[in-house]
């Protein structure tokens, strides 16, 4: 019971330090913001921790979702520097723990019989996602002047994409199979995957569409990746 309480309390805690970080980074990124910052990266992955404690979940999909939450927390210890060598450590902390957020959901689908890992379903999702991408370039006029930048970029995308469809496929699996608080589980994994998607495509708009100044982009990037974060890590809790 103890730990339910601590679960709930850190839900609770991250809808009241995520306000006070926003106040805090805006318009300027500060040292009190950063430190916000940790402490409500610090709060997804004390909820990966107590979902493995409440429910015993010591399998290799609660392992490899707690290796991505810490590769969040490093990455979003980076990403509030200005410096740009910082700037790239961060990226590959986030999309190392999208890897690592990928090989859960594969390791857990691989457990059922007729799920196919390559399927019309999943293709068909994934080309109109890109196209998505595309048009979002293309409107926000996403700025590509390094080369290097733009093959980055196009990769974390198709990384981001991956893992938003196959967390999707794992809930929809998990439901079908009849597991437990099935329609819980799929909300939780489509929903947190989804916030990602959202929140990782608007901070590409910030950073490189000239919305820097825009601040309810702002403020839905923060919200939506916070609440991604938190669902995701609660996923394990389902997924054992």
């Amino acid at each position: 019971m103890e730990l339910w309480i601590l679960f709930v309390i850190c839900f609770v805690l991250q809808c009241f330090t995520t306000p006070v970080f926003l106040k805090l980074q805006w318009p300027t990124r500060t040292y009190k913001s950063h430190i916000m910052k940790m402490v409500c990266a610090s709060l997804f992955v004390a909820v990966g921790f107590l979902s493995v404690k409440i429910s015993g979940n010591v399998s290799d999909y609660a392992k490899t979702m707690i290796i991505g939450l810490i590769l969040g927390w490093l990455g979003d210890f980076f990403l509030h520097f200005d410096k740009q060598s910082f700037f790239v450590v961060g990226f590959i902390s986030f999309m190392a723990g999208h890897i690592a957020y990928i090989k859960a959901y594969v390791c857990a689908l691989e457990t059922y019989e007729d799920y196919l890992h390559i399927n019309l379903i999943e293709i068909i999702a994934g080309i109109v996602l890109c196209i998505l991408a595309l048009l979002a370039v293309k409107k926000f006029k996403i700025d590509f002047s390094m080369k290097l930048l733009k093959y980055g970029i196009a990769v974390y995308t198709v990384i981001l994409i991956t893992m938003f469809i196959k967390a999707t496929a794992l809930g929809a699996n998990y439901l079908s199979a009849g597991g437990e608080n099935g329609v819980f589980a799929l909300l939780v994994l489509m929903l947190g995957s989804m916030f990602f998607v959202l929140s990782d495509g608007t901070l590409g708009i910030l950073l490189f569409g000239g919305q820097k100044k825009n601040k309810p982009l702002k403020i839905f990037n923060i919200v939506t990746y916070f609440a991604g974060q938190m669902l995701l890590a609660s996923s394990i809790l389902f997924i054992k």
